[in-house]
């Protein structure tokens, strides 16, 4: 069974410490810089349960990051954003070969429905019998009730990656075993561990302008903020 401790222990596993050279954590994404790479994670909005301030703020570039990594299994959403950002920048480095296809293009050929879990701009153009789940559903959409009925049912499945963050990708993964399975967004972790794990394609971002990632992060930037400074990479389980 997929759970959030099994997802999170793959992505441990393979974690090599360096030192930290910047954390910053802003109202819509927390990044944190290593000399070899740098991660991405969404920051929980602080009306979500459980969020507390950061007890270790001010210290925290002091940690390695193994250490920062490990905070994925804190009880405070603040932290696991520090934790999953940590770990994407083990897994995102600079130099990472990966494609530049989009792996929603995987989605295109498909005739069964296809379900994402977050809203995407453009997608419902580009993906036929699209089904989106929202927290805060829009007319047409689906509300989170409604996932444990969609998703087995699913030819396709696309997870925004913000779900390793907010404690929800484990049930996902586990209810969307049998389907095609995309993670995607800045939160992705290039790891292919989560090939093992049921998932197909990892789309997500490749820093290539840490100084302006940087300031975008720290100014409250969302994702088109994000996009001059960095670059949109797909791994996918079979190459090519």
């Amino acid at each position: 069974m997929i759970t959030n401790k099994l997802l999170f222990d793959t992505l441990l596993s393979d974690l090599a410490d360096q030192d930290i050279k910047r954390v910053i954590i802003g109202i819509n994404w927390t990044l944190v810089e290593t000399a070899l790479g740098c991660g991405l994670a969404h920051t929980p909005r602080r009306d979500d349960p459980g969020c507390q301030t950061i007890s270790t703020a001010g210290e925290l570039t002091d940690l390695g990051l193994m250490e920062a990594a490990m905070l994925v299994r804190s009880e405070n959403p603040m932290e696991v954003a520090i934790g999953m950002a940590a770990i994407n920048a083990s897994y995102n480095q600079y130099t990472l070969n990966a494609s530049d296809k989009n792996g929603l293009d995987a989605f295109t050929d498909i005739d069964g429905p296809v379900t994402v879990i977050g809203r995407f701009p453009g997608l419902t153009e580009r993906i036929r019998n699209l089904r989106v789940i929202e927290r805060e559903p829009r007319e047409g959409e689906y509300g989170e009730k409604d996932t444990a009925k969609l998703l087995p049912e699913s030819a396709g499945v696309i997870i925004t990656s913000s779900a390793l963050v907010n404690g929800s990708a484990g049930e996902l993964l586990e209810l969307a075993k049998n389907t095609r399975v995309c993670m995607v967004g800045p939160s992705t972790p290039f790891a292919s561990g989560l090939f093992d794990l049921g998932v197909d394609y990892l789309a997500g971002t490749i820093v290539t302008d840490i100084e302006g990632m940087a300031i975008a992060v720290a100014q409250g930037g969302a994702v088109k903020a994000l996009k001059p400074f960095g670059t949109f990479k797909t791994l996918s389980r079979e190459p090519g």
